[in-house]
């Protein structure tokens, strides 16, 4: 199974575990994906994504929810 993307919604800091960026209300997306820390965007969604056996919730600003859509080809809410 490819990567693929389960549900997008508004970003809760409950749809995230515990001890995650997104539960502590930081970009988890950017954090994970750049080296570079957390992002200094406030998260806008939480985007549930499909790794083979593997379904994280990630945390995303507007920027790191275009680049999800770019990536995975799914459309995104108008700002």
């Amino acid at each position: 199974m490819e990567s693929v993307v389960i549900w997008v919604k508004p970003y809760k800091p409950e749809h995230h575990q515990p001890d995650t960026e997104g539960h502590k209300g930081h970009c988890g997306w950017h954090g994970m994906t750049s080296g570079r820390g957390p992002c200094r965007n406030e998260p806008y969604a939480s985007v549930k994504l499909q790794y083979k056996n593997y379904a994280p919730v990630q945390s995303a600003c507007v920027q790191a929810l275009k680049e999800i859509s770019q990536r995975y080809g799914f459309p995104i809410p108008q700002e």
